[in-house]
């Protein structure tokens, strides 16, 4: 599904795909109404006439829409398309909780409290509005920049009423952070959530997970039946009352758990103020319990002859002290048939339970496979260990362009490390797995990445609200190289920096490429002012056309003049424009002794007047004149 560059409800501009699920795409857009980025989930194409999904996607929209809290991810909208199916929600700019435990390992306790404290403060508000997540996971929390977390993904929340309803027609949630009781396919309310975030702080608190295995089934299995290593063992520096509240979140029976994210917040704020506060029960210490006096030992042979002794000396003791032996006996051999009663009946129990198990592991494994051939994967892998994936090759890519291209596929890109390397700042030397490995497919695929440092640390300024030009100096003498990009603006002057990437303050490499965002203006008034210039062009060009018909017109009579030349010929020539009217007249010629002509010559457009030239000798030469379309004159007469 490529909705890239598509506008939805005539607002909406989608820009990116940023992530997938197995429900919908998320996709990252700006709302044109109110300038701002926001994030939009598009239900999956096959699934559009899927009304049980349909149902659950609005159902998504209508539960989360109802919780306002700053660690609740913010629904906007709801809309239908084209048939498109969509929620507009709060985009959060950041990086999933998975992917900073991943790059931090295990986090220092009291961040592990507070981040938890987080978490409850949102689920609480959505508690209270009786919506359940059933997915509590690290891979559903955003970390803001600022380090505030936000719970989003409520793809498979549903509202339910005050009374607790049972789920035993589908599990659902991921099998890392899965509840007993979802396991089992038992019922679910407030209390599931509280043993997933239980889950999630224990993964914090020791950087692993408290159970794990080579596949769904398996690990499902442990969530029912086995207990957790005790985090205190894993770290030592977690407190007792850190360790109280971890296992209380995750109590395999769901009334031992917290009866409220409240009440899980309010144990986890006592702890961070005194981690050595005694939460829960206090227990009486062992050496009390176990006191005794202390005696010394008796030995059995000195009982032996008491007892000989005590029958002699009295007969009636000997038979009431067979009469106690007989019925010590029977007692004895009543003890024996309860014990082998009450084992035969655990017995029984463990026939009971291993049933149970195997019928759970049936309907876990029907549900994986049916999961696993929805989203494309094989029915096998449920049995196999899981489908193989490859991982990708992510050398020489920015961390940043990494993290974004794989992060929907499933690959969590974390920094292990930084080396100082002739390559821009951020780029990535170093991965692990290697590229082309292949790995177990699950939720989330970690791959460690050491990053170069950059040869020479530059930090990069702040070249917004100045002039271009003046930014271009600033760029140069920093050693770095610029890419410019022209943007409408109707609040920032032409040619001045709206904004810039990367940020200020940002370290990068000699010669790395700033890119700036400069105002071209408002387009609109640019149009405008250009008409406007066509315009004036069109009423100078109409005066240009008129002066010069004037200036035609005022050259077009021109006066012919003879000249004398050696054989005494003179002509008189001119030239008319096309509009104007030419009168001309032949030129004088007198020569001694020669012939005298003259022609007039005339316009090629209007009227000619011409006169012949005349001609005269002092020795009795004649002369004639002709004019071209004139009048023909008397020959002179010789004197």
């Amino acid at each position: 599904m490529n909705l890239i560059g598509t506008m939805l409800a005539g607002r909406y501009e989608i820009l990116e795909e940023i992530g997938k699920g197995g429900m919908a795409y998320v996709y990252k857009a700006r709302c044109h109404f109110l300038n701002r980025l926001v994030a939009i989930k598009v239900l999956k194409e096959e699934l559009r006439d899927d009304k049980e999904f349909v149902h659950r996607f609005n159902t998504e929209a209508q539960a989360a829409a109802r919780i306002s809290n700053p660690h609740v991810v913010s629904i906007y909208d709801v809309g239908y398309e084209n048939g498109l199916y969509y929620i507009v929600m709060e985009y959060v700019d950041g990086i999933t909780l998975k992917e900073y435990i991943a790059e931090k390992g295990v986090l220092p306790w009291r961040q592990a409290a507070e981040f938890a404290a987080q978490i409850c403060e949102g689920l609480s508000a959505a508690h209270k509005k009786s919506v359940i997540h059933r997915d509590i996971k690290p891979q559903n929390i955003i970390m803001t920049k600022g380090g505030v977390l936000k719970v989003t993904d409520f793809g498979i929340a549903r509202a339910t009423t005050q009374a607790t309803q049972s789920t035993s027609n589908s599990t659902i949630g991921t099998v890392h952070y899965l509840s007993p009781e979802q396991a089992r396919g038992g019922y679910t309310n407030e209390r599931t959530d509280i043993y997933s975030l239980g889950v999630v702080l224990y993964e914090m608190l020791t950087g692993r997970l408290p159970f794990n295995d080579n596949t769904a089934v398996a690990i499902a299995i442990k969530h029912i039946q086995e207990k957790p290593v005790l985090p205190r063992i894993l770290n030592n520096e977690i407190p007792e009352s850190m360790e109280y509240i971890v296992m209380k979140a995750l109590n395999k029976e769901q009334n031992l758990r917290y009866a409220s994210a409240d009440a899980f917040l309010d144990d986890l704020n006592k702890a961070i103020k005194n981690p050595n506060v005694v939460l829960g029960e206090v227990k009486q210490d062992a050496d009390d319990l176990d006191r005794t006096v202390k005696r010394n030992a008796i030995d059995d042979r000195d009982i032996d002859n008491y007892e000989r002794q005590r029958r002699r000396q009295n007969p009636e003791y000997g038979r009431y002290a067979d009469r106690v032996d007989r019925e010590v006996k029977e007692n004895r051999q009543r003890n024996v048939d309860r014990m082998m009663a009450v084992k035969e009946q655990k017995k029984k129990e463990r026939r009971i339970t291993i049933a149970a198990v195997i019928a759970a592991i049936v309907v876990l494994a029907g549900l994986g496979v049916v999961f696993s051939m929805m989203t494309g994967g094989s029915a096998l892998s449920v049995f196999t260990g899981g489908e193989k994936v490859k991982i990708p090759n992510v050398m020489d890519m920015l961390l940043t362009d990494a993290q974004k291209q794989y992060r929907q596929d499933g690959f969590s890109i974390v920094k292990k490390s930084e080396k100082a390397s002739d390559k821009a700042a951020g780029t990535i030397l170093e991965q692990n797995p290697p590229a082309g490995s292949e790995v177990t497919k699950k939720d989330d695929i970690v791959i460690t990445v050491v990053v170069s440092s950059g040869a020479n640390n530059i930090k990069v300024d702040n070249y917004t609200n100045l002039k271009i030009d003046e930014a271009r100096k600033k760029i140069a003498e920093s050693k770095l190289k610029v890419n410019e990009i022209e943007e409408e603006s109707s609040t920032v002057a032409e040619g001045v920096v709206i904004r810039q990437e990367p940020s200020a303050g940002q370290e990068v490499s000699e010669g790395y490429l700033v890119t700036l965002y400069v105002s071209s203006g408002n387009k609109k008034d640019a149009d405008k002012t250009q008409t406007e210039d066509k315009k004036n062009d069109s009423n100078k060009n109409d005066s240009t056309t008129t002066d010069n018909k004037s200036n035609n017109t005022q050259n077009g009579t021109q006066n012919g003049t003879g000249s004398t030349n050696g054989n005494g010929s003179n002509s008189g020539n001119t030239n008319g424009s096309s509009s104007g009217s030419g009168s001309h007249s032949g030129g004088t010629g007198s020569s001694s002794g020669g012939t005298g002509s003259s022609s007039g010559g005339s316009s090629s457009s209007g009227s000619g007047s011409h006169s012949g030239g005349t001609g005269s000798s002092s020795s009795g030469g004649s002369s004639s004149g002709s004019g071209s379309g004139g009048a023909d004159v008397t020959p002179g007469i010789s004197n």
